[in-house]
């Protein structure tokens, strides 16, 4: 069905791409507060760039490392007011919306976009160096940025967790020694309306406070046709309080306190196609008398819904008009709750410094975070829905950090040696109620504590002035215990309906019978296990002059097996009936560098060869007619690929920016075990390229003010999608967004500043994500992104 065709404007991104325009960060500068002027470069010049990808402060120019560095400037230019608004902008970095709420990260084709309690995260998340284990609300930190990093490849030896497919290192602003801040009010298309700000306070000598906030709210884009709602809103409330205490000795400390909140309305999937015979579907019309395909036919439009869908309103929640369930007069779980995303998540973090004297110091990092997500969104979003669930996961986690580096051997040896534990608690539960795929409902409760030990270190030695070499080695050894309960199954029963003796059963003799007559025993199973992993990693760089910079990097990577929780049937011995093992990578990476006439273009361009062995694949089978999400170590696969950089001010007051990005990958051999793959099967659905590019120019004002345009296209690649058994049936449609701005400031110094911004200007249709017809469900839908918006923003600072 070709009803949703792209508007994108294709020519804009050829022209882009055939003048060279790839685009790239700028330097780490605050949103907030001003740059000193004599720190400032040239006119003519482009900002130096710094990273602290190494754990230390130091010029991306001449940092061994593939990274994408964004301040907080940056972001405002360009738009970027969450991490989903980063797709595009920054090379081979995929981003999926969750359910759950938040964003997932697939760094070079490796990631994971499903949530359940015994999943884990392959691209290492840390906001201010505090690892967060879980993707629920990590949306809500953007904001008060100081800078954004991505780091790709495996980082292990330099971070506290496992970052096997790369770092992305989010800072936010630390507190000065001034009475500073700012406020930013942002309002547009869709009654939005954005607050953000912060307040600097010196409370005595050597210590500084900082509080910063942020509230999102934004009407939803998607129409209901059967009501008067709307979904895909944003409602966010965000705030942060940061003590520093650094009285001018070898002791800084640095604490921080977080809460963040969402509530908005679960957003909405827009349905493709309707599959009459998919098993649940059938479920439904054999109760029925308008089958679902013609009870809800597809609208055909990319903004509209049916709307009104209630959790646990369909199937023995309710009376059909052909039969009336056993659990009809049932309270209930969540009766008419509509669709919703509710998450909190509270930060505490305490870092500490000490110079031990000798160019050495101390860190520590100690951090605990509390989390809790909680949603509900239907598949077809209507009365009558063929899937109801609710999720709720709850997570807390602590992280302890200890490292010691530095440089001695008169600058010649830079190193850096930490400690880490880590613990996290999951709780997940979900909650389908009566359905029809679960004619007596579905509850999967399941409970995860994971604890991590790791060492590691990596030393750089200067054999010459110009050569560097790198080692570094980490050891992790990781436990998981978990317990699970399910609730599903019907038992072998025989019972009167309308004076009729009637025989449970799948599926209609289970909706007559309900829960009373028809209800099974819950399947209840734990499990422990532990495994550990070495990672090392070699590194050579050569500085050929002060212009030319090369490295080449093999790094490992390992993550942690575990046990699939989602059970389908009796354990005999009360153990889970299968795991999966750890999976490993072997990273080879080559780069150059370049600071090309008198630092008017930066260009660094990058390759790499990944070779992924035991990957932890999650399918969807079938377990007593219940789609059931499982992992595997299923297959061996390589992975190859190159990143491009560049930065042009041709004139002062012009600057070009952009990247692009390839990457190809394919299995080299599948296990016996993982039937749902071929050799054919694309190994992640991360698209084969990804392009942004930039323009921006200073116009300067006879009254010393400053106009600046500024517009920016990013590019998506047509990526898989949609897997069913061995094939992937669909694919998401490559896109191009443009966006613009139009910024004034009266006085180029002054503190007042006003913009005119508009994103995705073509209003194209983007798909973000789609199921396809896999696991009986019969609905072929997709997530879309977000519509054209057109606002305005003003800021003070002071």
């Amino acid at each position: 069905m070709a009803i949703f065709r792209s508007s994108a404007p294709h020519v804009l991104c050829v022209v882009a791409l055939g003048a060279g325009i790839v685009a790239a960060p700028a330097a780490a500068q605050s949103v907030a507060p001003q740059p000193d002027a004599a720190a400032s470069p040239a006119p003519s010049e482009i900002a130096e760039i710094t990273v602290t990808a190494r754990r230390r402060t130091e010029s991306l120019a001449t940092t061994p490392v593939s990274a994408t560095v964004l301040s907080g400037s940056d972001l405002l230019q360009q738009n970027v007011r969450s991490f989903q608004d980063l797709r595009g902008a920054v090379s081979n970095l995929e981003l999926v919306p969750l359910l759950s709420g938040g964003t997932s990260f697939t760094v070079r084709g490796i990631g994971q976009t499903f949530n359940q309690v015994n999943s884990d995260t392959k691209a290492g998340f840390y906001v201010d160096e505090m690892y967060v284990s879980r993707q629920e609300g990590n949306d809500l930190y953007f904001y008060d940025i100081a800078s954004l990093q991505v780091l790709k490849g495996p980082q292990g030896t330099l971070f506290g967790k496992n970052t096997t497919a790369g770092a992305v290192l989010l800072t936010t602003q630390r507190p000065t020694d001034r009475f500073e801040g700012y406020a930013q009010v942002r309002a547009g298309s869709l009654r939005r309306i954005d607050t953000e700000g912060a307040l600097n306070l010196p409370l005595a000598d050597g210590i500084y406070a900082r509080a910063s906030f942020r509230t999102q709210s934004v009407r939803g884009f998607i129409k209901h046709v059967l009501d008067d709602g709307r979904s895909g809103n944003v409602n966010n409330q965000s705030g942060r309080l940061q003590l520093r205490l650094d009285k001018g000795g070898p002791l800084t400390i640095d604490l921080l306190g977080e809460y963040n909140r969402s509530s908005t309305d679960g957003g909405a999937t827009i349905p493709l196609a309707c599959l009459p015979g998919a098993d649940y579907i059938q479920n439904y019309d054999a109760l029925h008398r308008v089958p679902y395909c013609t009870a809800y036919p597809v609208l055909g439009r990319s903004d509209t819904v049916y709307g009104g869908a209630t959790l646990l309103a369909p199937t023995s929640a309710a009376v059909t008009d052909l039969a009336r369930g056993g659990d009809a007069d049932g309270a209930g779980r969540y009766r008419g709750l509509g669709p919703f995303n509710r998450t909190t998540a509270t930060t505490l973090n305490g870092r500490l410094g000490y110079d031990l004297g000798g160019g050495i110091a101390l860190h520590s990092v100690t951090a605990y975070r509390r989390s809790r997500a909680r949603f509900y969104t239907p598949v077809n979003n209507a009365p009558d829905d063929i899937y109801a669930e609710y999720d709720d996961t709850r997570t807390s986690q602590f992280t302890q950090e200890v490292t010691i580096g530095g440089t001695v051997a008169d600058d010649r040896l830079t190193f850096l040696a930490g400690a880490f534990y880590f613990q996290q608690k999951t709780r997940f539960l979900q909650d389908t109620g009566p359905d029809w795929i679960d004619p007596l409902g579905y509850v999967y409760d399941a409970a995860l504590t994971y604890r991590s030990y790791a060492g590691f270190a990596q030393a750089s030695y200067k054999v010459t002035p110009k050569l560097e070499l790198t080692l570094g080695a980490r050891y992790t050894y990781d436990r998981k215990t978990g317990s699970s309960y399910v609730f599903f199954a019907g038992r072998s029963n025989t019972f009167l309906y309308n004076g009729l003796p009637t025989s449970c059963g799948y599926f209609t003799g289970d909706f007559l019978g309900g829960i009373a007559n028809c209800g099974g025993a819950p399947f209840t199973a734990s499990g422990r296990n532990h495994w550990d992993g070495f990672d090392p990693k070699l590194q050579l760089s050569y500085r050929w002059s002060n212009t030319i910079f090369t490295y080449l990097t093999a790094a490992h990577g390992y993550n942690a097996g575990g046990f699939n929780q989602q059970i389908g049937g009796s354990s005999s011995d009360g153990r889970f009936p299968s795991s999966y093992d750890p999976e490993k990578l072997w990273s080879y990476e080559a780069g150059i560098k370049l600071d090309l006439l008198a630092r008017r273009a930066v260009v660094n361009l990058s390759g790499f060869y990944q070779k992924y062995t035991d990957i932890q694949a999650g399918v969807n089978v079938l377990i007593g007619n219940v789609s059931t999400r499982q992992v595997q170590s299923a297959a061996s696969a390589h992975e190859a690929g190159f990143e491009a950089e560049v930065v042009l001010r041709p004139v002062p007051d012009l600057t070009l920016r952009g990247n692009a990005a390839y990457l190809t990958q394919g299995y080299d051999s599948i296990r016996p075990n993982a039937v749902t793959l071929t050799l054919d099967t694309p190994v992640s659905s991360a698209p084969k390229y990804t392009y942004s590019a930039a323009v921006a120019y200073d116009l300067h004002l006879a009254d010393g003010g400053t106009v600046t345009p500024s517009v920016d296209v990013r590019g998506v690649g047509a990526k898989p999608a949609c897997q069913s058994g061995a094939d992937y049936v669909c694919r998401l449609p490559a896109y191009a967004l443009v966006g613009f701005r139009l910024d004034f400031a009266p006085r180029a110094d002054g503190p007042w500043r006003i913009g005119l911004w508009g994103t995705n200007l073509f209003d194209t249709v983007t798909q973000q994500a789609r199921t396809g017809f896999f696991g009986g469900f019969g609905i072929d839908r997709f997530t879309p992104g977000r519509p054209r918006e057109i606002g305005v923003e003003t800021s003070l600072r002071f």
